[in-house]
């Protein structure tokens, strides 16, 4: 660790573009080699998208019930990223919390230029689908589709926000199994779907952009081409924090008996 903390006693707080490939290359050598006790499916297709690719990362032995599953989607500014960045990240992701129990899935997602609002949190819906409808078979672990938490690390985050808090009509009480009937669009534009269908445990947030500083002109870029414009009227009801604020006082979403959110700012990436 002497290099990694002589680098920040050094650049402070300076993060620039193409900086984080230097970091990550600084904490390469930290990562653990991959374990023998974790099995290993990559590159399903989980949606149209060449994007639409994640890889699973599970428990060489298998739990009655199920294991719980960790979804996690990268960061990367809306325009770069992907769950393999090298050889061990992000698959050291995978390989810690497969080696504590969970089925871990590491999804891609479309990037700029080639996605515009709300292509992301649509990916983000089917990868949700995607871990639904196959997460339980032998193939990937025998994961749990009813113990599914969301890890979202920056713009990855933003688009799993995006998704739970911009789409649907009705809310599914897993407790009781049916629908609470309750208006939840965020968007009035979106298609309504149940927003915690398929069921979500809990949502981890690391480092999201809820919100966006304009100040610098690749931010500003990417919010133009993926939202239409860089102006705030436009951008703001309809980025994570506006659908949030939009969210009716009585909605499941802010219940954190229903959903449980953490939030977390990392100091020093990646």
């Amino acid at each position: 660790m002497e290099k990694v903390f002589a680098k920040i006693a050094q650049d402070t707080t300076k993060f620039d573009l193409g900086d984080e490939e230097g970091w990550r290359k600084l904490y390469e050598h930290l990562y653990p080699k991959a374990p023998d006790n974790v099995g290993i499916v990559k590159d399903e297709q989980y949606g149209p998208a060449e994007r639409n690719r994640l890889d699973v990362y599970f428990p060489a032995e298998e739990k009655p019930g199920g294991h719980p599953v960790v979804l996690f989607v990268h960061g990367g500014g809306f325009f770069s990223g992907d769950k393999g960045w090298s050889e061990k990240c992000w698959g050291n992701v995978g390989f810690y919390f497969a080696q504590r129990g969970f089925v871990t899935v590491l999804a891609n997602h479309r990037l700029v230029p080639h996605v515009v609002y709300p292509g992301g949190a649509d990916d983000m819906q089917l990868a949700r689908e995607w871990i639904f409808e196959n997460i339980a078979k032998q193939k990937y672990g025998r994961g749990s589709p009813e113990k599914v938490i969301l890890l979202g690390h920056s713009s990855g985050g933003a688009h799993i926000a995006m998704n739970l808090y911009a789409a649907g009509d009705e809310f599914l009480d897993n407790t009781h199994h049916h629908s609470l009937l309750t208006r939840e669009i965020g968007d009035p534009k979106r298609e309504s779907k149940v927003p915690l269908f398929p069921p979500v445990a809990g949502v981890i947030y690391l480092s999201v952009p809820f919100w966006f500083d304009r100040r610098k002109p690749v931010r500003q870029r990417v919010i133009r081409h993926y939202y239409g414009s860089d102006a705030e009227e436009v951008w703001g009801p309809v980025s994570a924090l506006g659908l949030f604020r939009n969210l009716p006082d009585d909605s499941p979403l802010l219940d954190s008996e229903h959903l449980p959110v953490y939030i977390g700012s990392v100091k020093w990436e990646v």
